[in-house]
């Protein structure tokens, strides 16, 4: 007789199903967007995607990264347009949640006067209920993030099931975030440091052109080509760049360019 294959074993794994596997699968995909080094903006579309998808409807997310808070992504037009009118007001179920750090349902806007004017967006825009999921603050992550769920029939009460899995990925959803606006934000640095550096050899490249042709020192030649720059309202680098060129017959170039180093 064969043996019985016990749960969890190599010969039957456990399935994932239910909301586990929206769960697994959202993780997933932000885990290779991460690991891809994608822009924060196409990480948070892929979020809100997976979290409209979840209830059934219609969502955005409100993101604040430094002092800067704005809708940062939506499953549409008219989510968009929701949470835009509530940022423009200053008041709205997203940002109590995120301020007072608690879940917000709104079972039916019709009957909830609490914000005039994202009340009045989300009628417009054809939506009878919502809910706004703040994810928790963590002292190691700078990001404020709340996702607001959106529905065109009210629900009456939102399904706890729903709630709790969106609210989950909420907290996911701002770590991932985090990391994500940390490394192209040291993107960014290490690209202006290469600019930096690849402007700087061209500039000494030129200063010594301008010191033979001149017999001066490195400090004269440098108040030349900057008077220079002044007076033909052209920036340093590419006055120095055509310096060299006019002088060696080719475009000028750093030998200290960086190689991108390949990835294992």
């Amino acid at each position: 007789m064969s043996a019985v294959a016990q749960p969890g074993t190599p010969d039957d794994p456990v399935q994932v199903t239910g909301s586990g596997a929206w769960r697994a699968g959202a993780l997933d995909e932000i885990q290779e967007l991460l690991v891809s080094s994608v822009p924060v903006d196409s990480l948070l579309d892929a979020i809100v995607g997976h979290a409209a998808r979840r209830a059934g409807g219609s969502a955005a997310i409100t993101v604040r990264l430094g002092r800067t808070t704005a809708v940062a992504a939506a499953s549409d037009a008219l989510a968009a347009a929701c949470d835009r009118a509530e940022q423009e007001a200053g008041e709205g179920p997203c940002l109590d949640a995120s301020r007072e750090q608690r879940r917000i349902t709104v079972p039916d806007v019709h009957d909830d006067a609490r914000w005039p004017a994202w009340r009045e967006a989300t009628l417009a825009a054809g939506f009878c209920a919502t809910a706004a999921l703040p994810a928790a603050r963590h002292a190691e992550v700078d990001v404020d993030l709340a996702i607001d769920l959106y529905h065109p029939q009210p629900p009456g009460e939102w399904d706890e099931d729903v709630l709790g899995d969106v609210a989950r990925f909420a907290d996911d959803a701002a770590r991932a975030v985090a990391v994500a606006a940390r490394a192209q934000e040291q993107r960014r640095t290490n690209e202006d440091l290469r600019s930096a550096m690849a402007a700087r050899a061209v500039i000494d490249q030129a200063l010594g052109v301008v010191m033979a042709q001149n017999r001066c020192g490195p400090e004269e030649a440098f108040d030349i080509l900057r008077r220079a720059s002044q007076t033909r309202n052209q920036k340093m680098r590419d006055l120095a760049a055509a310096i060299v060129a006019s002088v060696s017959g080719q475009e000028p170039h750093s030998p200290h360019d960086f190689q991108e180093r390949p990835r294992r």
